[in-house]
């Protein structure tokens, strides 16, 4: 049986919010997703004003839904979800590097 059968997809999910500390991020992710019923993400990468955040595929839909619904606190705005970090982190999170920046450059 293939492992990704057993355990399911996954789902990545980039976002942006107001300037503010790990912890609020995720008193304020941990409340919204909790409304919807999620109870298994994980922050994969968050700098302060943009992050993302990992769910599983049957659960994208509504930690979206409950991202956008209004409430108190931290609002945080989804930007895209994808398959595949490396999508959304060049989508996102590229800073201009150098034209090695994928390290597949040689020096001459």
């Amino acid at each position: 049986m293939v492992v990704k059968a057993k355990r399911g997809r996954r789902r990545y999910i980039a976002f942006i919010t107001e300037p503010s500390t790990d912890e609020e991020l995720l008193h304020s992710l941990s409340s919204a997703l909790r409304g919807a019923g999620i109870t298994s993400f994980k922050l994969i990468q968050y700098d302060g004003t943009k992050g993302i955040f990992r769910v599983r595929g049957e659960h994208q839909k509504a930690a979206v839904e409950a991202l956008r619904a209004p409430r108190e606190g931290l609002q945080v705005n989804t930007l895209a979800a994808s398959g595949t970090l490396r999508t959304l982190r060049e989508r996102f999170f590229k800073q201009d590097q150098g034209p090695c920046s994928r390290g597949t450059g040689r020096r001459r």
